[in-house]
């Protein structure tokens, strides 16, 4: 049996439950790794990938950002969408990042909005590479 569980649920459903020997989540201010007997914690979690070291091999997904619990040797990921990066279309997420930098920015509020697009663009682009 493996050492942890990761749970990732969506607001439609429960996405992922596996076991895994290594979890590395992309967490906002940087990457973080969690193997069996980590100190409970709670983080936000940035785009980027989530990667999963299982029994069966290395497995990738895609997490647009979220919230991260790690306790008695489960990794709970609550985000609002899931990806396996294999499903990511490089050239598709590489528009998707212009289309985020081409939109307006004059009001603080549109700024915002637009620092979130670019993230999310970004953290596609580099799960899909």
């Amino acid at each position: 049996m493996a050492a942890l569980r990761c749970v990732v649920v969506t607001p439609e459903k429960t996405e992922l439950d596996r076991e895994a020997d290594y979890i590395s989540l992309p967490m906002d201010d940087g990457e973080l790794g969690v193997l069996k007997g980590r100190a409970p914690m709670i983080g936000r979690l940035g785009f980027g990938t989530l990667r999963l070291q299982t029994a069966a091999g290395p497995e990738r997904y895609y997490v647009d950002g979220g919230f991260a619990q790690v306790e008695d040797n489960v990794v709970n990921v609550l985000t609002g969408r899931l990806i396996p990066v294999d499903l990511i279309d490089s050239d598709k997420a590489r528009d998707e990042l212009n289309d985020a930098r081409a939109l307006p920015s004059s009001k603080q509020e549109e700024m915002a909005a637009k620092l979130v697009a670019i993230r999310k663009a970004r953290g596609k682009l580099r799960a899909s590479s």
